[in-house]
């Protein structure tokens, strides 16, 4: 018998590694979304506001509003020093 290790058997640490930096990637790429969304929302609300829609469709812009309010909590790290 052989003491090496077979070639289908990979160790943890290089498999992680890929998968941390994925996960970075990702975290990063939804941090930066949220930031844009949470920041850019807010001006749809004065055409909707002027348009009416607070009373023809108040869910509808409560709804806005919590989307923007999840954004910016999710986009509040967006390029801050760690």
């Amino acid at each position: 018998m052989s003491t090496s290790e077979s070639p289908s058997t990979l160790p943890l640490s290089d498999v992680a590694s890929p998968l941390d930096s994925l996960a970075d990637a990702l975290g990063t790429f939804v941090s930066f979304v949220a930031f844009w969304v949470g920041t850019l929302l807010p001006l749809s609300y004065v055409p909707l506001l002027a348009g009416g829609v607070l009373s023809t469709r108040p869910l509808a812009f409560g709804a806005l509003l919590l989307v923007n309010i999840v954004a910016m909590v999710l986009g509040h790290s967006h390029k801050r020093p760690a």
